[in-house]
């Protein structure tokens, strides 16, 4: 029995010896180069329903012409300069309301923020002003809003809770000037002292423009894009039981 399993032990050691050499000759040669291999696409069939390899690196046919249809973009054009000036005073509520405020001024582009009280008012309609505008504000004069009335395009009066009668009836959040209009007319100043209550706008916008001259905003003024917000409860005391403008505004 040993000398049977001897026998065929010699036997097959030349073939596992042969076996052995040659798998370690095999692993020692270098790796072939990798060549790219076609990728293929369900979507691309040919004829007879064979798949049609798409190389790798080289955009279809299809993909410049889509590419080609489409319209380049356009360098953006350098925006107009807002500046917008905050004066402030001393008080509890002043950092977390110029902290708010601060926020918002981050959204817009192309600000220089001058420092001063604490009001809350932006649009970017004002990049269009070329004299001085106007639009609506909301949560003002105890009313959801005030706004200046339009007709063709021209201011034509107030919609306002609180002396119709004045020459611009708005609120100092309402408006915008023109940088230029400002050098244009050095002796016009914003009266600190001296102005009757509720007149300080008209007494400084009637040193610069007319009311017929007034650039409407807003969607002829029919959107609130503006509030005069305050740390309080709102007042809206003014505010009419039955709606008496012409038009629905959200504020």
């Amino acid at each position: 029995m040993k000398s049977v399993l001897f026998t065929r032990f010699f036997i097959l050691l030349p073939w596992i010896l042969i076996v052995i050499i040659m798998l370690d000759v095999d692993t020692r040669k270098p790796a072939p180069p990798l060549t790219p291999r076609p990728y293929f696409s369900p979507y691309a069939v040919g004829r007879g329903g064979a798949r049609l390899p798409l190389r790798r690196g080289g955009p279809a046919h299809g993909t410049q012409k889509r590419n080609q249809s489409r319209p380049q973009p356009q360098p953006e054009q350098q925006l107009p300069t807002i500046y917008a000036i905050t004066p402030t005073y001393s008080r509890p509520v002043q950092k977390a309301e110029l902290t708010r405020l601060a926020n918002t001024f981050r959204q817009v582009a192309q600000l220089h923020w001058i420092l001063v009280e604490d009001a809350a008012a932006r649009s970017e309609l004002m990049r269009t002003t070329r004299k001085v505008s106007v639009w609506p504000v909301g949560l003002v004069g105890g009313r959801r809003y005030e706004r200046p009335l339009v007709e063709n395009g021209k201011v034509v009066g107030w919609y306002t809770g609180w002396r119709a009668d004045r020459p611009f009836a708005i609120d100092m959040a309402g408006f915008a000037v023109s940088l230029q209009v400002i050098l244009s007319n050095p002796k016009a100043v914003f009266k600190r002292r001296g102005s009757q209550p509720g007149m300080q706008e008209s007494d400084f916008l009637k040193q610069i423009t007319t009311v017929e001259e007034l650039e409407p905003k807003a969607n002829n003024c029919t959107k609130v894009l503006v509030w005069h917000t305050r740390t309080e409860k709102v007042n809206l005391a003014n505010e009419p039981k039955y709606r008496l403008d012409t038009v629905k505004i959200e504020v």
